[in-house]
């Protein structure tokens, strides 16, 4: 690779030298008229010019030693400092052989050279070119043989290796230690590549030196493998001696398992084939697996049993004694000494939404988090709790405290309040908490569960994100669900003549039923009477009502009969329903002759246009409709809102204006109908894409 590399860099500096020297001879001005016939001599200014152009030749490439012109006509040489004749110069014998030489001028051999016949000499090598073909006069070029020593000690900076460059006779021309070289150092080495170039037909050859020492070394390298196969025999050796010197503990232990594997299944049985340490991992596994498995199914039985414990307590605890609650709360390691115990429900608010919100993974975790923070509230607040989820919305949580009922009742109160403030800290949705009676006994907390249960089903009544206890219940008279079904009634006539009263006696029957306490299914009840009755109110009107109805309205109301979760919630929901229906109904009944209500309400616009009061609500009570029943109809009837079909009547309008007259813009914009002419200029760029002034400019 090194040899290789350096017969090129020597093949490119030679080569670009020889190319030099044709591009010269065809192509520089100077050197061809100091080789013309005809100015031969006569001309000393052109022989100095030829000088001046060898200088600069010689100053582009560091590799040329000198370089010189022999003219035959005069006999004259010429080089970058000297014109002079032939005898007097000191190459003239070099100029004699080439200059008879029919031989095609290639690189010479290394030679000596100088300028004087007396001068020191330089060693070069040379190459010869004819100038001229009529009188075969030359162009010379002398390149240093150090210089090229120099190109080749470039490509190879170890002291080991050495190259060369030789000719055909094995003369060396130049070597890397040029000052040093007395022999060819290929005969005090050894000779490892040798290349011939294709261009000067010089040959580089590259070795190492002191072959000797560098077999010495390579023997060293086979004394060295000889020592580690050595080595790595005595180890093993070694291994063999303590793997049996220490195999005898693991037969023991094979021994051992394999009597144990008598009394198991086969899977503890030696396979063919199989190695010790293998059966011991696989026992080893065998074991761990099992025990595992057995601690797991432990963990969930217990979590089951504890369920069970639960539910049986909450619906059977009466039906057994004291002693027998308090010895499973033993078996399962929680606290069984206790004053009072009281029942809490915690339900979460809009389920349904709850569900939609989150996959069935984050339900889980969610919940599971909701009962850890009840269980650490519990113990900061002294009080021992056991939780459980009772169904999907609910979760149910036994308050135990050493306290008396009263001061377990304030705890009991401070623990949900802290557990609310914490859900609506940190979670999206609420919770609402239904108390039961503090009782003295695990066997009596069946009746203080269900009072629980019976406080969240007022939740409908007293709303949502908050603690009923039986205080909130005691607080507020108990409402009678046949008293407001008369009120229900009037409503729904109200309702099916038109009678814009119907809004106020809804709002009057919401709150006479605000302040009183209905239960969740009296609730229902009342406004699933009240959705009937409307329904048989409607189907007394024409047919046109009746799809109208069953298909939208209908289903509308019984939907918020199936999420809404407060009083407040049912009565918001049905009034937004009721409404957008009333106006519906409305329109129909208006509808009948809309389309001749329309094009008056045309009419009166082309007519009305300049007024800048026209507005839908202007034209509401000079039509007596509504001003929302005006802006459907032009959408229904033209395709477009009234603003924007006012504002086409108005431009179209100021276009003529603007091709007809030469009235100011603010002039046009009052005729319009805009009474600020920055609001034209917006409205009619808006429309046309350009401003009054520029359409005006675009019309002339």
């Amino acid at each position: 690779m090194i040899t290789q590399h350096t017969l090129k860099t020597i093949d490119d500096a030679l080569l670009n030298i020889d190319r030099m020297m044709m591009h010269e001879i065809s192509s520089n001005s100077r050197i061809k008229a100091f080789f013309n016939e005809a100015d031969a001599g006569s001309n000393r200014f052109i022989d100095y010019q030829s000088a001046a152009a060898l200088q600069e030749i010689m100053n582009n490439n560091r590799f040329i030693e000198s370089l010189y012109l022999y003219r035959v006509t005069g006999q004259t040489v010429v080089t970058p400092t000297v014109l002079t004749g032939i005898e007097q110069f000191g190459d003239k014998e070099f100029i004699g052989r080439n200059v008879t030489s029919l031989k095609p001028h290639y690189w010479v051999d290394k030679r000596r050279y100088t300028e004087e016949i007396e001068g020191e000499q330089v060693e070069v090598i040379s190459l010869v070119k004819i100038a001229n073909l009529s009188d075969r006069s030359l162009f010379v070029v002398n390149v240093s043989t150090d210089r090229l020593a120099e190109l080749v000690e470039q490509t190879s900076d170890s002291p080991f290796y050495f190259a060369e460059l030789v000719n055909g006779e094995n003369k060396v021309i130049v070597s890397k230690q040029q000052d040093q070289m007395t022999s060819s150092h290929s005969e005090k080495g050894k000779l490892l590549s040798s290349i011939q170039s294709d261009y000067t037909g010089w040959t580089v050859r590259s070795g190492i030196y002191r072959a000797s020492m560098m077999d010495w070394v390579s023997s060293l390298f086979y004394l060295w493998i000889t020592f580690g196969c050595v080595v790595i025999v005595l180890g093993c050796v070694w291994l063999i001696y303590v793997t049996r010197r220490n195999y005898k503990p693991i037969l023991t232990v094979i021994n051992r398992i394999a009597e144990y594997s008598k009394y198991k299944s086969k899977t503890l049985q030696m396979a063919d084939k199989e190695d010790e340490m293998k059966l011991i991992e696989r026992t080893i596994e065998s074991l761990l697996d099992e025990s595992s498995q057995l601690y797991e199914e432990n963990k969930e039985n217990l979590i089951y049993r504890k369920r069970h414990i639960f539910r049986a307590m909450l619906e059977e605890g009466a039906a057994m004694p004291e002693e027998h609650w308090l010895g499973e709360l033993r078996k399962l390691g929680m606290e069984s000494s206790f004053q009072s115990v009281t029942m809490m429900l915690i339900e979460i608010d809009h389920y349904s939404v709850f569900e939609k919100s989150y996959s069935r993974r984050d339900q889980h975790l969610l919940k599971y988090a909701l009962s850890m923070v009840c269980q650490e509230i519990s113990d900061n607040e002294s009080m021992n709790t056991w939780a459980e989820w009772i169904d999907q919305q609910r979760m149910a949580v036994i308050g135990m405290s050493s306290k008396d009922q009263k001061e377990a009742a304030n705890d009991l109160i401070s623990l949900c309040h802290k557990l609310q403030e914490w859900v609506a800290r940190n979670l999206v949705f609420t919770v609402t908490i239904g108390l039961g009676s503090s009782k003295v006994s695990l066997a009596q907390i069946s009746s203080s569960y269900w009072d629980a249960v019976e406080a969240l089903t007022y939740k409908l009544s007293l709303g949502a994100n908050r603690i009923i206890g039986p205080d909130d219940i005691a607080a507020l008279p108990q409402g009678e669900v046949f008293r407001p079904m008369q009120h229900i009634r009037e409503i729904c006539q109200l309702f099916r003549t038109g009678n814009n009263a119907w809004e106020q006696q809804f709002q009057e029957l919401y709150n006479a039923l605000s302040m009183e306490l209905f239960s969740r299914d009296d609730l229902i009840s009342l406004t699933s009477y009240f959705i009937n009755n409307l329904h048989k109110e409607v189907m007394e009107l024409p047919k046109e009502f009746h799809d109208f109805w069953n298909e939208e309205v209908q289903g509308e109301l019984k939907l918020v009969l199936a999420d809404k979760e407060t009083i407040d919630e049912i009565y918001r929901d049905v009034e937004h329903v009721l409404k957008d229906a009333f106006e519906q109904m409305r329109e129909v009944r208006e509808n009948r002759n809309h389309h001749q209500l329309i094009h008056q309400i045309k009419k009166y616009i082309n007519e009305h246009y300049d007024n800048p009061d026209l507005s839908l609500t202007q034209l509401s009570g000079e039509f007596n409709v509504t001003a929302s029943y005006i802006s459907r109809l032009f959408k229904e009837e033209f395709g477009e809102k009234f603003n924007d079909y006012v504002a086409e009547i108005r431009i179209g309008k100021a276009k003529q204006l603007l091709k007809e007259t030469d009235a100011p813009i603010h002039e046009v914009a009052v005729k319009v109908g805009y009474t600020h002419a920055l609001s034209f200029i917006r409205v009619f760029k808006k429309v046309m894409g350009s401003t009054p002034g520029n359409y005006r400019k675009d019309m002339i």
